[in-house]
């Protein structure tokens, strides 16, 4: 593929369904020339629990976009998420041919490690290097030209269920869109928001999704942790709805429109407008402190759940760059304050990359990190046979 040439991405959320193109300008940079939304169907955490409804948001999200462009695509790259990933740890080793490292060994190593058993069932996504260790010394990071006997590369396999993928592949194909490439949606994120410094340093991003929340942590340049809880938005939408009786459409609208993840006093005797079902019905109203405690107490949850794993794992205090927030709940008011006081250190919601263009009108442009970094990804991917997605079409090959 040349640099003219466009690359697309799809993304079936719980929430939303997007679709974008991206034309490569050169230099590892890209304009998102279109991108179109519309409410999913068919999706739950994430995952297609109706085929059908789910095409039909495939159909309509291509029509959408034909409508506003001059695009009509045959192909896309898809991000995924979800409970169906899963993460392993692999250790591949490798003989030192002569007693010094030297490319030969290193392509030996790389290539093991992406031979990562699986269980028939799990598709693999990614693998992710992380360091090198020879003999007895670990945490190399470039072992060319060193002494000794047994090689070691660790890396991070991320893999997905088969049939969940399947199903977002018949879904996109009945639509008339192939998928032949997917990548981790948290890796998407992460892409779209981090610097290679922000990388190197040691940096956590948080893309708070509508069904599920991915995660991606990194240090020294490498993604070392990765994962997906099963809570999102659309939890706080369902605690607002049961705490104060409501619909889903009220309880929606109360969390986007009056809604804070911080309990603050000056919340105390406050009350908030439930919107009402319909015309000439009497306004109700319900108190902010009441809102707000139920959205603090679920981010919090959340929150408390990523930050345990990452001690547990002993990253969290690798994380000099701080916590990054995206996806549409980096919106919500409080969510920054809130993370800053779990992780103890310094949060912001993403900015995407320099390298990504075409957004600056785009009033939340966090909520567009997973398709941005996607339609990043895939463009260097094109381009440069080392890439993240290059690496996972080796994968695909032996899998399949």
């Amino acid at each position: 593929m040349s640099l003219s040439e466009p690359v697309a991405a799809l993304e079936i959320g719980t929430t939303r369904t997007v679709i974008a193109i991206g034309e490569p300008l050169g230099g590892g940079r890209i304009k998102v020339s279109a991108l179109s939304a519309i409410p999913s169907a068919g999706v739950r955490k994430s995952q297609i629990v109706d085929i059908s409804q789910a095409r039909y948001s495939v159909q309509s999200v291509l029509r959408n976009l034909a409508d506003q462009s001059d695009y009509s695509i045959a192909q896309a790259y898809l991000a995924v998420s979800g409970p169906q990933i899963r993460t392993k740890y692999v250790n591949a080793q490798a003989s030192v041919e002569g007693g010094v490292v030297h490319d030969e060994d290193l392509q030996v190593v790389d290539a093991r490690s992406e031979e990562a058993s699986l269980a028939t069932d799990r598709h693999p996504i990614e693998i992710s290097h992380i360091s090198y260790s020879l003999d007895d010394m670990d945490n190399i990071s470039s072992p060319k030209g060193m002494s000794g006997r047994l090689l070691t590369l660790r890396s991070l396999c991320i893999h997905g269920s088969a049939q969940r993928i399947a199903d977002a592949r018949t879904a996109a194909h009945q639509a008339k869109l192939e998928l032949p490439e997917v990548a981790f949606a948290g890796t998407c994120a992460a892409a779209a928001v981090l610097t290679p410094q922000a990388k190197k340093d040691g940096a956590l991003v948080i893309d708070l999704g509508g069904g599920t929340t991915s995660y991606t942590a990194w240090v020294d340049g490498k993604m070392i942790y990765a994962d997906v809880v099963g809570v999102g938005g659309d939890h706080v939408t369902n605690d607002i709805r049961v705490a104060f009786s409501v619909s889903k459409t009220q309880a929606e609208q109360l969390k986007l429109n009056d809604a804070s993840a911080i309990i603050s006093a000056e919340d105390a005797n406050a009350r908030v407008n439930v919107p009402s079902p319909s015309p000439g019905f009497k306004a109700a109203t319900i108190s902010r402190r009441a809102l707000n405690t139920v959205v603090n107490a679920r981010l919090l949850e959340l929150f408390d759940i990523i930050r345990e794993q990452l001690d547990t794992e002993g990253v969290l205090h690798r994380l000099n760059a701080g916590v990054f927030l995206t996806g549409g709940g980096s919106a919500l008011p409080g969510a920054v304050e809130l993370a800053a006081s779990v992780f103890g250190c310094n949060v912001r919601v993403g900015s995407l990359v320099s390298a990504i263009e075409g957004l600056e009108r785009e009033p939340h442009p966090a909520a567009c990190a997973v398709i941005t970094g996607l339609l990043l990804l895939a463009q260097q991917d094109e381009t440069d046979s080392s890439g993240i997605l290059s690496t996972l079409k080796n994968l695909f090959s032996r899998s399949k």
